[in-house]
């Protein structure tokens, strides 16, 4: 069985039911039960108890019950209207619910099922209604039927059958409780089918209606527009204001967001009437006698707006003018006058805009006088205009500077500039937030004004040791940098180091940071801020450039160096130096620099009496860095240090460091004296003499190659080194023959060399060259030395002679050994003879006496010669006798020097010499010389 059998036959019970219960109560019960249709709604059960208990039922049943009630109910049956009217409302709120369940789903079939069923109820409710109107004409609640139905074709979308129905109402029961809303709902529909005239006299009629609240206020609106539709301006006005009084409006700002809007809504239409009624003088005369209306501003500010969206720019300046004019007293004149540059603006009139903001700013700037005589300051005006003042005072300026900078015209900079002093005047608290300073520093910049430039800059860029904006920091630091350098002062270079340490700290890895912080120790460095300029170059991270990290760390290092901070400028250039930038371009400066360094930190420790320190200082210089140009320098001082500091070993061996590393150095000749003075005073005297040697050899000087030859000789022969010192000597000798008496000597000291390395030959070859060159030479040059050098070489060859002549025997064949004999005499007579001309005593006596000698064994020879052979006696004796003829006069030769050596004991001269010659003569001559008195003779002659 269907559900709608299931009604049915529940339908039919119950009403079988109902009958059942009606007879019974009429044959039984004294009060008989009428049923109404109420009954239809509750479920009915008796239970055993005979109580009786009702339950509201399903609203689906109650549908299904009054449908059911329907079909079997007369016409003449009073409550079937009733019934109708109740099925049509379910009806109606069954297809309501149906619309709302649709705008919930998600469409689709189910949205399609939907709408056909919500048609289907309303079309239900229409045939419900229309026959309930049908059946019964005069029924007592038509006035409620009727305005279900207008409700229900209003839902099904026919308009037209909706109206009829609510003026068929209004015209039938105007008693009726929808009789106003029938009437308001009239005049809408007339109002939008553009009959004025009747929605006129419609929402006059609901006006003039009682219990009209809930349209009262809407009629009048509407009728406003229905008279304003038939040109009855001044009488659409009239309602325009009613409406606006009837709200009893506050201040605009301080209303609802609700409000707000029905109140723009009323004045917009009063703005519009007043565009149409002339505009703002009908205005001014319409509220001539109503000055005190308390939106008289808003009713001008309006028409203004109306008149822009006319596009009638010109007439919304002048409407607002004329309020302000009109009105000057008016809390809203400056709102007003605020609107008008506001429109100037937007209208596309900057000449006219700047003229009256000028004005305008003169008049009600944030400082003026205007505000301070206010008996009561309207604070939300004084907001409105110093918050758009500030936005203008930005505006103008940014306009003036943008001329400016396009022109270069001196009138637009002198505006810019008095535009951005008033700014700051008067809205300095909004600087940073505006950017103010840094636009106004940029203008002054462009202008050359530097040194405020800056201060704009310096106020826009910092806050308490903080960036807050990194541009305007960096414009600040090129600013300052170019201030530094055409400055005598240090004012800019210590604001650039400041500006340049935060922008350092606050963008360590920024791009620009390298080139800030290079340029800002360069500065730093140029005017003496030593301790700056290393503060600076720490603020520098790895991440920059190589060649920026080299040059920053490079003036850091010579930074240092200023600061007598000899140690860390070591370490920094020792760093620049090992990374492979500089390994690749050997800076030859960066080499010198770290060489002083090095250098300092030696003469530092000089100062504080630190040799040890000093010394090995200066020697690392070399080691670190050779090729500096005080490398040579720093090992030299060192050498001085350790010579004057008797650090004898310390001395030598630095002086082979310098000798093997500048062996050209100016002072290598000064270093290689201090070797040999070194060496000499550590008990090193052959090495003393070789360095002596070397010195003779490289040196150009040539005293002081005579001397370091002749030194290094005396060195080798007083330690026996004979070979070593006749080679200096040797040298000596063929290099060096002035100054005489020095050459003599040094061939003298060769003779003596010779001897003690028992070399006669030699010795006997200097003796002969001191002879030829004392023979050479002149007189003059020769001294008490030389002579007797010179008769000491000659007496020395002699006695060799001297030997060669005793050696040489007169035997057969007597002829040639006579020969032989006499040769060897007579050289040795004229070389005793050389050395006893120079007549120096010690060779003289000597020489003399040798010569006697000769003389006297050359007689003795003759006399003992060995006899030729076959003489006979006679011939033998004439023999001997031609003998003694022949020695004789060699016997008195040989008394005679004996006598001349025996004379120099008138100078006071008696030696060995002497003594053996006058031995020799008392032999020879004793007639005379055995007598002591001939000896003292020659004593006497002293006396």
């Amino acid at each position: 069985m269907t559900s709608a059998e299931l009604l049915t036959n529940t339908m039919k019970k119950i009403l079988t039911l109902l009958t059942v219960i009606v007879l019974l109560s009429a044959c039984t019960s004294p009060q008989s039960i009428r049923p109404t249709l109420n009954m239809l709604d509750i479920n009915t059960e008796h239970k055993a108890d005979k109580s009786r208990h009702s339950t509201a039922k399903s609203e689906s049943d109650i549908r299904k019950a009054y449908a059911t009630y329907l079909k079997h109910a007369s016409k003449s049956d009073k409550s079937r209207a009733n019934a109708l009217n109740r099925l049509a409302a379910l009806e109606f709120k069954l297809s309501e619910q149906i619309l709302k369940n649709r705008d919930d789903n998600n469409g689709g079939a189910v949205e399609t099922a939907e709408d056909n069923l919500y048609n289907a109820k309303l079309k239900n409710s229409i045939e419900l209604l229309s026959t309930a109107l049908h059946d019964y004409p005069d029924g007592e609640n038509n006035d409620q039927t009727l305005y279900q139905l207008a409700k229900a074709y209003d839902q099904s979308g026919d308009i037209e059958k909706s109206h009829i129905a609510l003026a068929q109402l209004s015209e039938k029961h105007p008693k009726s409780i929808y009789y106003v809303e029938s009437q308001f709902r009239l005049a809408e529909y007339a109002f939008s089918l553009k009959k004025y005239s009747l929605a006129e006299d419609r929402y006059t009629e609901v006006i003039g209606s009682k219990k009209n609240n809930l349209f009262y206020e809407k009629s009048l609106y509407k009728r406003g527009w229905s008279r304003f539709k038939q040109e009855f301006y001044f009488e659409a006005m009239s309602d325009f204001l009613h409406v606006v009084e009837l709200n009893q409006f506050n201040e605009f700002h301080s209303l609802s967001d609700i409000k707000k809007d029905l109140f723009n809504e009323y004045f917009r239409a009063i703005g519009l009437s007043f565009s149409y009624m002339g505009g703002a003088e009908t205005l001014q005369y319409y509220f001539k006698n109503n000055p005190d209306f308390e939106h008289l501003y808003d009713a001008y500010s309006h028409l203004s707006r109306q008149y822009i969206r006319e596009e009638r720019t010109n007439d919304a300046i002048t409407t607002l003018q004329l309020f302000a004019k009109q009105n000057a007293h008016s809390d809203y004149v400056p709102e007003a006058l605020l609107r008008v540059i506001d429109l100037l603006k937007s209208g596309g009139f900057p000449i006219r805009m700047n003229t009256a903001l000028e004005t305008f700013y003169t008049r009600y700037h944030p400082g003026s006088d205007y505000w301070e005589k206010r008996e009561k300051l309207d604070q939300r005006i004084f907001k409105l205009v110093k918050n758009s003042l500030r936005e203008y005072v930005l505006t103008i300026t940014a306009n003036y500077h943008k001329e400016y900078l396009q022109r270069r015209e001196a009138s637009d900079y002198a505006n810019a500039r008095r535009w951005y002093k008033n700014y700051l005047e008067h809205y300095s608290s909004y600087s940073k937030k505006d950017n103010i300073h840094y636009l106004y520093a940029s203008l002054l910049a462009e202008n050359k004004k530097h040194t405020e430039a800056l201060k704009h800059y310096e106020l826009a860029a910092f806050d308490s040791g903080t960036i807050i904006n990194k541009d305007a920091a960096y414009d600040a630091i090129l600013l300052a940098s170019k201030l530094s350098a055409s400055a005598s002062t240090h004012t800019w270079i210590h604001k650039l180091i400041h500006f340049s340490t935060l922008f350092g700290g606050q963008y360590p890895n920024d791009k620009q940071t390298a080139n800030i912080i290079l340029n800002a120790s360069e500065r730093a460095y140029n005017s003496g801020l030593y301790k700056e300029t290393i503060l600076l170059s720490e603020l520098i991270t790895n991440s920059a450039q190589q060649v920026m990290l080299n040059k920053i760390n490079t003036i850091k290092a010579h930074a240092y160096f200023k600061l007598k901070q000899f140690a860390d400028a070591e370490s920094t250039y020792l760093n620049l130096l090992n990374n492979d930038h500089f390994a690749q371009q050997r800076d030859s400066s960066l080499a010198d620099s770290l060489a002083l360094a090095i250098y300092y930190q030696g003469k530092s420790a000089y100062e504080k009496n630190d040799v040890a320190a000093a010394i090995q200082h200066y020697m690392r210089i070399a080691q670190i860095t050779p090729h500096s140009a005080i490398a040579a320098t720093g090992i030299y001082d060192a050498i001085l240090l350790a010579t004057q500091n008797e650090l004898w070993n310390q001395s030598i061996h630095a002086i082979k460091i310098f000798q093997r590393l500048y062996p050209h150095h100016k002072d290598a000749h000064n270093v290689s004296k201090r070797l040999t003075e070194a060496y000499l005073n550590s008990n090193q005297d052959i090495k003393a003499a070789k360095e002596l040697e070397k010195l003779a050899n490289n040196q150009q000087d040539r005293a002081y190659r005579l001397a370091a030859l002749w030194k290094a000789g005396e060195i080798y022969k007083s330690n026996k080194e004979y070979t070593s010192a006749i080679r200096s000597f040797e040298k000596y000798a063929k290099l060096f023959h002035r100054p005489f008496p020095q050459y003599m000597e040094s061939m003298f000291k060769l003779v003596t060399l010779h001897t003690l390395n028992r070399n006669a030959d030699k010795a006997n070859r200097w003796h002969k060259t001191i002879l030829q060159a004392d023979k050479k030479a002149s007189p003059s040059l020769g001294t008490e030395r030389t002579r007797y050098i010179a008769s000491s070489a000659a007496l020395y060859l002699a006695r060799e002679s001297h030997a060669a002549f005793t050696q040489a025997k007169l035997i057969r064949p007597l002829k040639q050994n006579l020969i032989n004999k006499k040769d060897a005499m007579q050289k040795a007579v004229n070389l005793y003879g050389r050395a006893s001309s120079y007549k120096v005593a010690e060779t003289a006596t000597e020489a003399t006496h040798a010569i006697a000698d000769i003389y006297n064994q050359f007689s003795i020879s003759l006399l003992n010669s060995e006899r030729p052979k076959k003489l006979n006696e006679d011939e033998l004796e004439q023999y001997e006798i031609l003998l003694e003829d022949q020695a004789f006069p060699f016997e008195e030769k040989a008394i005679e020097f004996y006598e001349i050596n025996l004379a120099y004991v008138k100078d006071d001269i008696y030696d060995k010499w002497i003594d053996k010659s006058h031995r020799q003569l008392k032999k020879l001559f004793p007639v005379r010389y055995q007598r002591e008195e001939k000896l003292d003779g020659y004593v006497n002659v002293l006396h």
